[in-house]
Order: C-alpha cells, then structure tokens, then sequence
C-alpha cells in the first residue's frame, strides 16, 4: 500500500522523537500518532483556527453522566476529522473507565490500534 502525503515536522525541543534536522516527516504511523497525541492532550478551543479539535478528556473524565461509548464516539468524529490518513486505514478504538478506591479517583483507559500498532492512553 503506498501513501502520497506530506505532513509538517511540528515538534518541540525535548519531545523524545524531536530531530532538528528532520524538517518533513514521511512516515505514515508517526504522522497519525502525532495527530492522535494532539487530539488526547488538547481540549476544545486551545487551538487556534480551529475551535472543534480536542478531545476535552481532563474534563471528560470526571463527568459522572457520560458512558466510554459517549466518549469513544467523540474520539471517531476528532479522528474522521483531523487524521484524514486513517480514512483508508482500519484502526480500533475502545475507552474504558476504571475505579481505584484505593487513591479515591477513577481513570479512562483509550485502547487505539492501527493495524499491528497498538497505542495506549491512561487519564487519570
């Protein structure tokens, strides 16, 4: 399967796959990661330009009336969005909530894989 793209380099100083030599990035799995860690770590109008993107999941997490069904939805519709590179690629998706009474505190796990990619997401 080939893929005809080209994708800005947008990483920051100290970033673990930070290269500053590396100005277009031309892998397609890292590419859609950097989308996806976008999405996990930015809420809804932090972005310029852009008032939709974020996955809201800090404050998600806490809502007491929002099922992992509700959220996993919102997590497709950020990704048909702003990944355009997995309209042809077939990816899993699950979120899950778990309790620990233990620390007083429940956490959301987000279970994504891309073909033999799997990615996971804690938010506690």
């Amino acid at each position: 399967m080939a893929f005809n793209f080209t994708d800005f380099y947008i990483l920051y100083p100290g970033h673990p796959r930070f290269n500053d030599t590396q100005i277009i990035e031309d892998d397609i799995v890292r590419i859609i990661l950097q989308k996806w860690e976008m999405i996990l770590f930015t809420n809804k109008g932090d972005v310029f330009y852009e008032p939709n993107m974020g996955g809201d999941l800090e404050i998600l997490l806490h809502e007491t009336r929002l099922s992992s069904e509700t959220i996993e939805g919102n997590l497709r519709e950020q990704i048909s969005t702003y990944i355009s590179e997995l309209d042809s690629i077939t990816y899993t998706l699950t979120v899950s909530f778990f309790a620990d009474p233990d620390r007083y505190q429940e956490y959301m796990e987000i279970y994504f894989q891309i073909a033999d990619y799997q990615v996971y997401a804690v938010v506690a």
